[in-house]
């Protein structure tokens, strides 16, 4: 099925915020959501906190280079 909602989550060293902008994300009444995190070789836990979700809620990119938040959205597309 397709959601009705895509999120694509740009992150580079997002580890202290990654959780809430998930479940924010997670929280949306009244559609189906497919969440999308993009981690831009960040150097902290980023990679490690959208990795701890079920693959069948957060479908995680790791890029292998950054390539900026424009870039990263890009990828998640």
């Amino acid at each position: 099925m397709q959601p009705d909602v895509s999120f694509v989550i740009a992150a580079y060293n997002a580890e202290a915020t990654l959780d809430r902008a998930i479940a924010g994300a997670i929280a949306q009444l009244g559609v189906t959501v497919e969440v999308i995190v993009v981690d831009d070789q960040s150097s902290d836990g980023t990679l490690d906190v959208a990795r701890a979700y079920p693959e069948d809620i957060v479908k995680v990119v790791a890029l292998p280079e950054n390539r900026g938040p424009g870039g990263a959205r890009n990828a998640g597309l």
